[in-house]
């Protein structure tokens, strides 16, 4: 899996919340326990200013959870 780059706007997902999940996920799924892909929606993070591109955040863990579902 790799690093994501995520664009920041000025209104967007939590730098701190999303990186937090990423870095989960990733020691979950290196030590072979990935989370199952019904987990990865729906999130919640929360907005604020200087965050993460919402629309790359959400993408980004879409793809993951096709990943993990193998398709």
């Amino acid at each position: 899996m790799e690093n994501p780059f995520f664009s920041v706007r000025f209104r967007g997902y939590d730098r701190a919340q999303v990186d937090r999940a990423v870095a989960r996920i990733r020691t979950a799924t290196d030590a072979g326990a990935p989370p199952h892909p019904d987990s990865l929606t729906n999130l919640g993070f929360q907005l604020t200013m200087r965050g993460y591109d919402t629309g790359e955040v959400d993408e980004y863990f879409a793809e993951v959870a096709r990943s993990l579902r193998g398709s």
